[in-house]
């Protein structure tokens, strides 16, 4: 019985997937929200350490929010185009070391999706494109290990990151009825820092769940 109940499910969420695809021409709107694990690559920088051995700088994953809103077009039953506009909350943070420590970048953008979706099966897509970053905020928190042997905090707008960035997002797409998940992993194409000399590219994991309207 719990088997018939499950395939019984699973049936009608394929059954709901399908007629949440969109007829060729029409137009959706699908406001979204969702969470950010975001980080930096490494810097490929080593620091002198207390141990006296090179430490490396290591950004491990941020959480961030994600929302906004995204237009879609269907050319035809299997491609259909998407724009969207969204908040995102990025950035990284520090693996703790001899030198530093509870190091945090903020980088929140404005990001503006392009992409193409193909649909594969009923309801889901794989998603491409490229994706413009316009940066909203760019902060540093850190506490540093001083001469006076003593850990010192700072907290600053920096500089030393850009205001663009451009990534190529890979997604996929699922729609049951007019509900939309979604999981989108964008790499950076652009060096974030202003300095030719560190090479850091944002990587950011984004979940989210959203509403189709159809206009």
């Amino acid at each position: 019985m719990k088997k018939l109940m499950i395939l019984t499910a699973l049936m009608a969420l394929m059954a709901l997937g399908a007629a949440a695809q969109n007829e060729p021409g029409r137009w959706t709107l699908t406001p979204r929200v969702g969470l950010n694990l975001a980080r930096l690559t490494n810097p490929d920088i080593y620091i002198w350490g207390e141990s006296s051995l090179d430490e490396e700088m290591e950004y491990e994953n941020r959480r961030g929010l994600l929302v906004g809103a995204e237009a879609e077009y269907q050319l035809n039953r299997i491609v259909a185009l998407s724009g969207g506009l969204f908040f995102s909350g990025q950035g990284a943070q520090l693996k703790e070391n001899s030198v530093f420590r509870d190091l945090k970048v903020t980088l929140n953008y404005v990001n503006v999706p392009l992409t193409a979706k193909f649909y594969f099966a009923s309801g889901l897509a794989f998603r491409t494109g490229l994706q413009l970053g316009f940066a909203a905020k760019r902060h540093v928190e850190d506490k540093e290990y001083a001469d006076s042997e003593q850990w010192e905090s700072y907290s600053d707008d920096d500089t030393w990151y850009r205001t663009f960035d451009l990534s190529l997002p890979l997604g996929l797409q699922f729609n049951v009825g007019n509900i939309q998940l979604d999981a989108t992993y964008n790499f950076g194409l652009t060096n974030a820092t202003k300095l030719d000399q560190v090479k850091m590219h944002n990587r950011v994991l984004q979940l989210t769940l959203g509403y189709r309207f159809e206009l």
